[in-house]
């Protein structure tokens, strides 16, 4: 007697859930870069419900039972009970919140009170920590949300889009803010404030139209080289639109790391894209993909040199800091990274000072002046950028501490192992989203990009739907069980 034949397994559905999931997550990473990159305060519970509703979506909360086939799928992923409990001890360091500046008269000095409960994880300011839960709950919402099997690589393509239109359409409005000299005027920003398009802070716009940037390059050279059926054309032309409108966001922010990594991202691209078309272009196709390439280098080029040249050309001057004396070489670079070293030695001293639990989100800020020389004190009051080390992955281990900053690797972890598997396409795809994940965890480590909540929801929305994204399609199913499915999925990587 034979044994029964195995059920096959579904693949991703290709319903209304799919579309509504997917182009739910793209509104609200969208929203979040217009409304101020997300930093104020004020938004923090709308952007926690939204990412609450999407995930309880993603779960299967308001669709058909057990669709995808997959029902519970999220009890067996590790990065759900990883971020869970990165998320609880956030919670933690909220709950036992509420320290006082007071005065030591015996010791003449200020101090911080204890801990309510000094055995537990701890923060100084309640508002302050709960700030924290408002930027990592959608963070883990969202990630988690695109590991659904609920979301088909189909609708992570709308998602792709979705998020390309609502970046190249926000640097265009700062393109316009540039041009017609009313920097700051749409957002209300205040005066001589360091911004671009909706970013309070240059450097968190280079960030994130670097990010968007590789994304848009990475979905248009999939386009252009596919095989499978002829270019879709109005698609290529919009990515290519998308490309040069945040490289020309990324140089404008005026941000010396941005314009320096963005030409990066372009030169590469443009190598990237001459290589392989090459070898899979005829002749005349050759020309023209040539053509292309210096016509959009050529206009990406002066759109950056008459809007902001002279600007640009300000933040390269050169600042020649004792040590280039030692190294002529560097005489001709600007090397000047203010205040940042001083504050990563404090935050390090706060560090060695409170290693298990650290001093809670925003904590660095409060106890700065305790480890800083008293001459500078002045300097840090009147400046509000002092409030961050300047180095995200050491400000993290500041605020949570090795226990906090332990769960958080554990969640990344969680993310980037996908990407090592075997099923995983390294294509065009993967290589420009890959190449702008890691520049701006690169860029993190001189600046803070991930003090900023759309920066930090958008770069896990994309390193968690990175390895589905360019996944290799599912085996076909038998006859007789597509007609409850979806269409043949995009095989595109």
């Amino acid at each position: 007697m034979g044994s029964a034949p195995a059920r096959p397994e579904r693949v991703f559905p290709a319903g209304p859930e799919n579309r509504c999931l997917a182009w739910g997550l793209a509104a609200l990473l969208i929203a979040a870069a217009w409304r101020w990159g997300g930093l104020r305060a004020a938004d923090g519970p709308f952007f926690t419900a939204a990412a609450a509703l999407l995930l309880l979506e993603a779960c299967g909360g308001f669709g058909r039972r057990g669709i995808g086939g997959q029902p519970g799928w999220w009890r067996r992923d590790f990065f759900f009970w990883s971020g869970l409990a990165f998320i609880a001890y956030l919670g933690c360091q909220w709950w036992n919140a509420g320290r006082e500046l007071v005065y030591d008269p015996s010791a003449h000095r200020w101090a911080y009170s204890p801990p309510r409960h000094p055995s537990f994880p701890w923060a100084i300011s309640k508002p302050e920590a709960a700030q924290m839960l408002h930027w990592f709950f959608p963070a883990w919402a969202i990630g988690l949300s695109l590991r659904s099997p609920r979301l088909s690589r189909q609708g992570l393509n709308g998602f792709g889009r979705g998020l390309l239109w609502g970046s190249g359409a926000l640097a265009a409005v700062g393109l316009f803010e540039v041009l017609a000299n009313l920097r700051g005027k749409f957002w209300h920003m205040p005066p001589k404030c360091d911004s671009f398009a909706s970013f309070g802070y240059g450097n968190h716009a280079a960030a994130y139209f670097l990010l968007l940037g590789a994304l848009a390059a990475g979905l248009l050279f999939r386009e252009s080289f596919r095989r499978d059926r002829p270019v879709d054309k109005r698609a290529a032309g919009g990515y290519a639109a998308a490309l040069l409108l945040c490289l020309a966001g990324a140089n404008l922010s005026l941000s010396r790391t941005g314009v320096f990594l963005s030409w990066l991202l372009a030169v590469y691209a443009a190598g990237y894209g001459w290589m392989r078309g090459w070898r899979i272009f005829r002749p005349a196709e050759r020309l023209r993909w040539a053509a292309a390439t210096i016509v959009a280098g050529l206009f990406l080029y002066f759109a950056v040199l008459g809007s902001g040249g002279a600007a640009i050309q300000e933040e390269f001057a050169v600042k020649r800091p004792p040590r280039t004396q030692l190294i002529p070489a560097w005489q001709t670079v600007n090397l000047d990274l203010s205040d940042r070293p001083l504050l990563w030695g404090a935050a390090w001293r706060m560090v060695q000072a409170y290693p298990e639990f650290g001093v809670g989100g925003w904590g660095f800020r409060h106890l700065a002046a305790f480890h800083l020389p008293e001459s500078r004190w002045p300097t840090f009051r009147h400046n509000a950028g002092r409030s961050n080390v300047h180095c995200d992955p050491l400000q993290f281990l500041v605020e949570f501490g090795l226990a906090g900053s332990g769960l958080m690797l554990l969640a990344l972890g969680a993310l980037l192992a996908p990407l090592f598997r075997t099923g995983v396409r390294r294509g065009a795809l993967f290589t420009f989203v890959g190449l702008g994940l890691a520049a701006v965890f690169a860029f993190s480590w001189i600046d803070l990009p991930f003090r900023c909540p759309a920066i930090v929801w958008t770069w896990t929305a994309l390193l968690a739907a990175l390895p589905k994204w360019t996944s290799r399609p599912p085996a076909p199913l038998p006859l007789g069980t597509a007609s409850r499915l979806e269409p043949p999925q995009d095989t595109r990587a």
